[in-house]
């Protein structure tokens, strides 16, 4: 979309794609189950305590409940009567796409956690750790390609993409690849400005709508480095040099191979295919157009 500067801006949530939804619905039944999971635990216990008679250990789980950690109600109680920290849970949840979720299928993934969680105990005591490191970090890595948010502004000349930020100057090439419902554009900066240390994201997925606005002054900014830049010579250079040592590696180790005969044949020939293919590669990207 167009703001009033003339500025390009969009934003994109993981829960605006179907695998985006389906990885914050797995964490919310993950870290959702672990709570229900805490709550129904902590209350039995109280009240087996009192049935028991055990008021000493009532009492003890009453005062872990009161002040005994950040899910205490000590440390919860405040941030909800806090309305800052109650705007800024608010803006993570609209950032993150947590706010777009359904509660029915929010809660059914809850329960679903807590039983997951429940069977992985049973199976083994490490079971839990693993499924904790698949489902997080699994989901976060997942998420990550379908998240984006930037602006890109034609007049200032500059590109902002996922807090990363460059001048419309420095982009060498920009190339769209359509998938379902949204454009996947891949992005590569001038050799000169990334010696400088400007980086920028290999590729960035855009809405549909906000890639068609935004095509015309990319390609056009790219155009303009291309035709004066031409590329970097050297860049150009050290990848052919790169390409002819790797492709003489790639001969010497095919030879003494087959001078040798026996295990050396098979390993030095799988050693002679792998170099040849980066020296293939590296001959490919040094004669490539930008």
């Amino acid at each position: 979309m167009t703001d009033r500067s003339g500025a390009i801006t969009w934003t994109r949530p993981a829960s605006a794609s179907t695998v985006g939804r389906f990885c914050l619905y797995l964490q919310v039944g993950f870290v959702g189950g672990m709570a229900l999971l805490v709550v129904v635990l902590g209350a039995t216990a109280l009240v087996l305590s009192v049935v028991d008679g055990a008021y000493e250990q009532f009492a003890l789980l009453a005062l872990l409940l009161l002040i005994g950690g950040p899910f205490s109600l000590l440390y919860v109680l405040p941030l909800i009567e806090d309305e800052t920290a109650r705007s800024s849970v608010r803006t993570w949840a609209s950032h993150t796409g947590y706010d777009r979720l359904r509660p029915l299928p929010a809660a059914v993934s809850v329960l679903a956690g807590a039983i997951a969680i429940v069977g992985s105990v049973a199976v083994s005591p490490v079971t839990p750790f693993v499924l904790f490191l698949v489902v997080l970090f699994g989901t976060v890595v997942g998420m990550q390609p379908l998240t984006s948010h930037g602006e890109i502004d034609p007049k200032a000349g500059t590109v902002c993409v996922n807090d990363q930020s460059f001048e419309l100057k420095e982009l060498a090439a920009v190339r769209g690849y359509r998938v379902p419902a949204v454009e996947v554009v891949v992005l590569r900066l001038s050799y000169a400005t990334k010696t400088r240390g400007v980086t920028a994201p290999g590729y960035v997925t855009l809405p549909r709508d906000v890639y068609e606005e935004a095509r015309p002054v990319l390609e056009a900014a790219a155009s303009e480095t291309e035709r004066t830049t031409r590329g970097s010579r050297t860049e150009r250079v050290l990848l052919a040099v790169f390409g002819v040592g790797v492709l003489v590696v790639a001969v010497g180790a095919a030879f003494l191979g087959f001078k040798r005969g026996g295990d050396a044949l098979v390993i030095l020939s799988y050693v002679a295919l792998l170099m040849g293919c980066f020296g293939v590669g590296f001959l490919a990207l040094a004669v490539r157009k930008p």
